[in-house]
């Protein structure tokens, strides 16, 4: 009874923790525009990562918090790596600029 009882909390703690896995990888692709963490669904005070994924177009992003100050730029290229970006908060306004396709996860 043990066992069965043992085996059973294992494969429930097992299956939570999938199920927590690919809700966290959800990722979302931004153009040209300006996105708020509400618009995007995004949880505050996570980090993130974020890359280009188009072939040819050059993407720019820009962060700004909730009073409008500068916090974080990043030119990104075709293709190009994950770059981290800063714990996002409440308020902070993410702007992307150019023609790339950029996926933020």
């Amino acid at each position: 009874m043990k066992k069965f009882t043992v085996s059973i909390l294992f494969f429930l703690f097992l299956s939570l923790n999938i199920s927590t896995i690919q809700a966290l990888s959800i990722s979302r692709v931004l153009k040209k525009g300006f996105y708020t963490l509400e618009d995007l669904k995004l949880s505050p005070n996570t980090s993130y990562t974020i890359q280009n994924d188009s072939y040819n177009e050059r993407a720019y992003i820009l962060v700004f918090d909730s009073e409008q100050n500068f916090i974080q730029s990043l030119r990104l290229r075709p293709q190009s790596q994950k770059y981290n970006l800063l714990p996002l908060k409440d308020g902070y306004k993410i702007v992307v600029v150019g023609n790339g396709e950029v996926t933020i996860s």
